[in-house]
Order: C-alpha cells, then structure tokens, then sequence
C-alpha cells in the first residue's frame, strides 16, 4: 500500500489537485478500511495510521491546488489527527504548516511556529528543512522580513545537514536545494526585494523540466513579480504570458490565481500590456471539474 502511494504521489510533478484529487481520497479510503479491522495500539495500526494521515494530506494539497479549499482544510484536520495517532510528531508538524500554507490567515504565521516548535530535536533534516521553508512563507506574507529571512536559514542548515543515508517517506523526501531556492524566490519576491528573488528562481527555473507545467506557471509568476519590482514591465509581461500559456493546461487553480494578480499589479502601475494581459487572464480557464 504505501509503496503504491509513493508511486502516486509522483503523478503531481506532472497533474494538477483537480486530476489527483480522487486518486489520493481513493486510497485513504482503503487504508481507512484496513485500519477498521484490527486493534489501534499494534505497529501495524501505527503503521497504517501513519500512511493515512499522509493520504489524507496529499489529498488535502490536491484539494487546494483544485481551489476547493474547505475540503483541503478538513483532510489536513484529518492529517493531523492521524499522524497524532501514529505517534508521528514531523507528521503532525506538516499537517499543521499544511493548515497555515492553505489558509493563509493573520494566524498562519503563528500555526507555522507552532509547527516548527512541534518537531522536536530528533526530526530529520530534510522535515525540517520543509517546515522551515514554508514558515519562511508565512512570514513573508505576514510581512515579517527577518522571520522569513531566518526560516530560510534554518531550512538552508537542516538541508545541508542531511547525509542521505536513511530511507525517507514521500511527504519530505522532495525537498531539495533547488526547491529551497524556489521558496527563497518566492519569500522576496512577495516581500518586494527583486534583488534577492530573481537569481534563485531564475537559477532554480533553468533545472526545472518543462512538462511540469503547474510549477513552471506558478514560480513564473513569482518572477514576472520580482521584474516588475525591478523596473522591468516588459519581461513582467512576457514572463507572466508564459506562464499563462502554461497555466491552462493542468487542472490547478492556482496559477491562473497568481497570472491575474501579476496582471491586475500591470494594470495599477500603468503597465502598457497590462490591460490585455488582464483580459486573456480573465478569459483563461483551467480544465476544473465544477466540483472534486
């Protein structure tokens, strides 16, 4: 079961949450099943506890990335329990960093340190490295430009750490130096630093494989952002006309979300381009089922 799902996990480099969405409930659904036959205080129950509330989060990041964000919030609720269940705290740490990541409230920064604070000193590098990460976001958008600054830090340390040496669960075994500089990228460009944004998405953008569209889109955006902090509306508008081309092939919300907001920030400073820009962004539909 587990090795089924980590091979499932993999289809999100290349489908969007409105693709996997059923997927990942469907397997949670047979974990939930097994789980329903034998007594909760045996490894394997721990063990199958574990895998659900993984299910359950993975499902719950196709929700969100589908735009359907109150089914989200319920399955990273479902996570955190499950993961509590299994005795997991670096689980239940991301289930929580996944609430602030989702939500993205005034609070969200405060449950991201809650769920740094709860991974305790024997975490592996790499699970800390990604909460870090995404406590780095929740800062920038809270607009806290140290809180960020040092997240990114200790991602940058807990990654360097990491020896590699043990087998390492789907949920964190994705995060690397090169997704580190994405998120670096992001956290200044939302804080309007173009300086710091630019190398590392553009450095991290060159590794990225072109069929991985969803991506691609988003972090495009984020540097059409940072040209247009930098002086530069004409690369803000072709990097985000890119970005848009990309965005409606795969069932995600979220980067036609983030085109628009790169075109309506075209429009407000008088961008020539930003209009039609808004326009085809308007237009643009992601192929969404109405409902998951």
């Amino acid at each position: 079961m587990r090795a089924r799902f980590g091979r499932l996990v993999e289809l999100d480099n290349h489908l969007g949450g409105g693709d996997t969405y059923q997927l990942y409930v469907t397997e949670l659904s047979r974990t939930e099943s097994a789980l329903q036959t034998m007594s909760p205080r045996t490894a394997v129950a721990r063990g199958l506890a574990e895998l659900a509330s993984q299910q359950a989060q993975q499902a719950g990041w196709a929700a969100f990335d589908a735009g359907f964000n109150d089914a989200a919030h319920r399955l990273f609720v479902y996570g955190k329990q499950a993961a509590r269940e299994a005795g997991d705290r670096a689980l239940e740490a991301n289930a929580l960093v996944h609430i602030a990541y989702a939500t993205n409230d005034r609070g969200a920064a405060g449950v991201a340190d809650a769920a740094c604070d709860a991974l305790g000193a024997s975490a592996p590098p790499k699970a800390v490295a990604l909460l870090e990460s995404r406590r780095a976001w929740s800062r920038a958008r809270s607009g806290d430009r140290d809180g960020a600054s040092r997240a990114l830090d200790m991602a940058r340390v807990a990654l360097q750490s990491d020896t590699g040496s043990d087998p390492e669960p789907s949920w964190y075994s994705w995060i690397d130096h090169n997704e580190l500089d994405i998120m670096t990228g992001r956290v200044w460009s939302v804080l309007r630093e173009p300086a710091k944004a630019t190398p590392p998405l553009v450095r991290a953008l060159d590794g990225y494989p072109a069929h991985w569209a969803r991506d691609r889109a988003l972090y495009l955006s984020w540097l059409a952002d940072a040209c247009l902090d930098a002086g530069d509306p004409e690369s803000a508008i072709a990097t985000a006309d890119t970005a848009l081309d990309l965005a409606t092939t795969v069932a995600s919300a979220r980067p036609l979300i983030r085109i628009r907001e790169v075109a309506q920030r075209c429009v407000g400073r008088g961008v020539t381009g930003g209009p039609g820009l808004l326009a085809r962004a308007t237009a643009a539909r992601a192929p969404i089922p109405v409902k998951l």
